[in-house]
């Protein structure tokens, strides 16, 4: 009686899992979508198989940076060796200026135009250097005294006269006393006002050291 039953219980679980089993299936092919769906192949299943003799080889490392900067320096104090006498064999060089090609629709002027808004004067040329002074010219005074002889005035006027544009130093030495040094450039600028040099360019120095005076052109 146990036996039977348990043969029975085997039979209809089976039954039960088959029936199951099925179900599922049908229930997939109902709903469709990739769960219904075969399986896809993995990729490269169609490729032939790899042949070892067709990859290429590993490659080769180049040089170390420490033997491409001993290149560098060794091309460096090697210096730029002359061509050989074969390099230079049929070169020729241009006789003259190469035509100017007829290129249609382009034209090139013989002369570059200036563009407009630009000042193409030419800048002036820098002012020369002044000439350096002209020596003094010694005048002799009356001892202790502010008065020029004929000949010591005619020295002041001939000064006064090749002067030009240029300025006048009237110098007097006193003997000892600044006063009669200044009326001695005094009496030397008064010479040089008379013979036409305007006051503007006379310059008055004085010094009580010395005897007589002086005239001086400068620059």
């Amino acid at each position: 009686m146990g036996g039977r039953f348990w043969a029975a219980s085997s039979v209809g679980l089976a039954l039960l899992l088959g029936g199951c089993s099925t179900l599922i299936g049908a229930y997939h092919n109902v709903e469709g979508g990739a769960i219904s769906q075969n399986r896809q192949p993995p990729p490269g299943m169609d490729l032939p198989y790899p042949n070892l003799a067709d990859v290429p080889p590993a490659p080769q490392p180049g040089p170390a940076p420490a033997s491409q900067q001993a290149q560098i320096t060794a091309q460096a104090h090697g210096g730029v060796s002359a061509p050989s006498p074969g390099a230079l064999a049929g070169l020729t060089l241009p006789a003259g200026v190469p035509p100017v090609p007829n290129v249609p629709g382009i034209s090139i002027p013989a002369t570059p135009t200036p563009s407009p808004g630009l000042n193409t004067a030419t800048a002036p040329a820098p002012a020369p250097p002044p000439p350096p002074p002209a020596p003094p010219v010694a005048i002799g005074f009356v001892p202790g005294k502010a008065l020029l002889t004929f000949n010591e005035n005619k020295k002041v006027t001939d000064v006064a006269l090749s002067r030009g544009d240029a300025n006048v130093i009237a110098g007097g030495f006193g003997e000892g006393s600044l006063t009669l040094a200044l009326a001695r450039a005094r009496r030397l600028a008064d010479a040089l006002t008379a013979a036409g040099v305007p006051a503007g360019n006379i310059r008055l120095v004085a010094s009580q050291a010395g005897s007589g005076g002086f005239v001086q052109l400068v620059y």
